[in-house]
């Protein structure tokens, strides 16, 4: 069997990522050369498992690459320059490397992971599918051999599936699950609402039914009238819904359900660290700015609650946030311990 048609229905060993990372990293050092690539051939064709080993530690640095795009960083005012040392750096990125694919090994077994407040994070499953989690999110990872299974236990995740047919991708948040074939898509829950956006593909949403005889699940009534903003389309029977790229589906309380199309650049400003804000009331924009932040804003005055706020700034920039808007509407801003107060009343 040659290394491409290795089976790809077990983990690969962390032995084996270690090993594919330290070639990367040689790959990318200065001692690259011809004895370096013809010792990778000839690593590559020792074992089955090392082509796919190599294969998931070059997604590891292909993403790597991308980071400074969806974390903000903060440049440095001093460099301190220093002679080179080529084996060192070479050593420090192989286990940086390695510590990130066994990063992946760790998730595949134990199923589980989760982001701080203010925190992103970018996790590459066993199948290939992507996963984006925002501040402040839990997801359980519940693959076997009938179905893909991620629990969305709280928070927001950006889901880019790979394709498998004969192996459906099922994401339950709450009550509700969502089943996807090769798409993107973005689950959003909160305490007391839940939202999926389709950004590409199809996806088929219903009400979680029991599974394991020892979890009770709550009874599901299928939902009444959709509210559609504006006009879309959706096919709705016995509680379930499947979306069309560019949909949005929100369950709220008692609410009625909500089918309405949002710009996809404003549901996923996340992934840039941004929050994008469109004639929001100012106490629901500052609700969104404190899920990035251990610092809460705090808005004193009704009248100021319900100011329309526009604009893109920055996750997790409280203050720069509470000073643009009291000195649009003439507000009072007081800090005091791990609160941000916005008092008075506005100016319009």
């Amino acid at each position: 069997m040659s290394p491409t048609e290795a089976s790809t229905s077990e983990p690969v060993p962390p032995e084996r990522l270690a090993e594919a990372s330290v070639w990367i990293a040689k790959l990318h050092g200065d001692a690259r050369g011809r004895a370096v690539e013809d010792g990778l051939r000839r690593w590559l064709h020792a074992h089955p498992e090392n082509a796919r080993a190599f294969e998931l530690a070059t997604e590891v640095w292909e993403e790597s690459e991308k980071l400074r795009s969806v974390v903000p960083f903060r440049p440095l005012t001093h460099v301190e320059h220093r002679p080179r040392r080529g084996g060192a750096l070479l050593v420090a990125f192989a286990c940086m490397l390695t510590l990130a694919v066994v990063g992946i090994v760790w998730f595949q077994y134990v199923g589980v992971v989760a982001t701080a407040v203010g925190e992103q994070r970018q996790l590459v499953l066993e199948d290939g599918t992507r996963v984006f989690l925002n501040t402040d999110t839990r997801i359980v990872v519940k693959y076997d051999d009938t179905a893909r299974r991620v629990e969305l236990r709280r928070g927001e995740a950006l889901f880019n599936v790979a394709k498998r047919s004969d192996w459906p991708f099922i994401v339950v948040a709450g009550d509700r699950q969502v089943k996807a074939l090769g798409t993107s898509f973005v689950v959003r829950k909160d305490a007391e609402r839940l939202a999926v956006t389709l950004v590409e593909g199809s996806v088929l949403v219903t009400p979680v039914l029991p599974s394991l005889p020892e979890q009770v699940q709550p009874t599901i009534d299928a939902p009444g009238a959709i509210e559609q903003t504006p006009a879309t389309t959706a096919e709705a029977g016995g509680g379930q819904f499947k979306l069309a790229a560019g949909q949005r589906l929100t369950f709220s309380g008692g609410a009625a359900t909500k089918l309405d199309t949002p710009s996809i650049d404003k549901t996923t400003a996340w992934r840039r660290g941004q929050v994008i804000l469109d004639d929001t009331p100012l106490q629901t924009a500052v609700a969104e700015m404190n899920r990035y932040n251990e610092t809460k804003l705090i808005v004193t005055d009704p009248e100021a609650a319900a100011i329309p706020i526009n604009g893109l700034f920055q996750a997790g920039d409280s203050t720069h946030f509470a000073n643009a808007v009291a000195q649009a509407y003439g507000l009072t801003v007081t800090a005091r311990g791990d609160e941000i107060i916005l008092s008075g009343k506005p100016v319009q």
